[in-house]
């Protein structure tokens, strides 16, 4: 009898405790339409800047044949400096995730600054771009329909329009077709979308109508864009790009070949800060290095 009540409280006992375990986090996938610019742009965080040092190597001058070499020329920064064009970049971000300047600079000089401007709903409404000397060169302005959907871009250099984009929207705001103008020149886009809201292929038109190339996007099952195939008219294979991620989310290596061109380039990444961001990036092309990029980040 003892031992049939010890049997029916381990019983008990065990069936409370599978019960207990803890389920696995749902997987949230944010549509194309709702995500700010960190977002579209892999950066995890509360980012509020980003600098970016960029080293465009010399041809010829560091060659590498796997990611040990890599990992070995990146311990000796200074040695870059001797092989390398140096350029630069500063991002600020609001606090919400949206761009609101870009900076490029050389060395030390500011070459361009663009300043971004939002509506109380984090509509972007405009952009101002200014020359070395602080001059402003060109600007944008975005014009939405009463539902909020954006509907038309133009850039301006001085008074006189330069380019356009007219948006043709579904019923929540994506963009499933555009055209853009560049004087009497247009082009045309569509767009099309899975369930999840995700872009998932990409019809670009010639001016006469006939279709020029075409891309097709795959996402992995956290909504993470792992392939991207580019066909010319015909369905001739031009481009591809294929991502590798680590299973927490961060990128890891990307592949990038020109077909039309036989460029085959690959893209390292190491350097993972506490939110999964990366900080060196390495492009290599036929076994040399082409550039490293270094970034640095500062949180809210």
């Amino acid at each position: 009898m003892i031992k049939r009540y010890i049997l029916f409280v381990f019983t008990v006992v065990a069936i409370v405790l599978s019960g207990c375990k803890k389920k696995p986090a749902p997987i949230v996938i944010t549509p194309d339409i709702e995500k700010n610019h960190l977002q579209r742009n892999h950066i995890f965080g509360n980012v509020k800047h980003l600098e970016t040092t960029t080293y465009n190597v010399q041809q010829d001058s560091l060659a590498v044949k796997d990611t040990a070499d890599l990992k070995k020329l990146l311990t000796a920064c200074d040695s870059l400096c001797d092989v390398a064009d140096i350029s630069m970049s500063s991002q600020r971000y609001t606090s919400d995730g949206y761009l609101m300047e870009f900076v490029k600079l050389s060395e030390s000089d500011t070459i361009l600054r663009r300043n971004y401007t939002y509506d109380k709903e984090a509509h972007i409404t405009g952009w101002e771009e200014y020359d070395a000397d602080g001059a402003q060169v060109t600007h944008g302005n975005y014009t939405y329909d009463r539902n909020g959907f954006l509907v038309g871009e133009q850039i301006f250099q001085g008074d006189s329009m330069v380019m356009s984009f007219s948006h043709t929207t579904d019923g929540i705001g994506n963009a499933i077709r555009t055209v853009q103008s560049f004087g009497r020149y247009k082009t045309t886009l569509e767009n099309k979308y899975n369930e999840q809201g995700l872009v998932t292929e990409i019809i670009e038109y010639e001016p006469n109508g006939k279709v020029f190339k075409t891309a097709k996007i795959e996402y992995d099952n956290y909504g993470d864009e792992v392939n991207r195939c580019v066909y010319k008219a015909g369905n001739q294979m031009i481009e591809y790009t294929y991502t590798e991620y680590a299973q927490d989310g961060r990128v890891r290596k990307v592949i990038y070949e020109d077909k039309l061109h036989h460029v085959k380039e690959f893209h390292y990444f190491f350097d993972y800060d506490a939110n999964k961001n990366w900080q060196t990036e390495v492009c290599a092309v036929d076994d040399q290095i082409v550039y490293v990029k270094q970034r640095k980040f500062e949180y809210y």
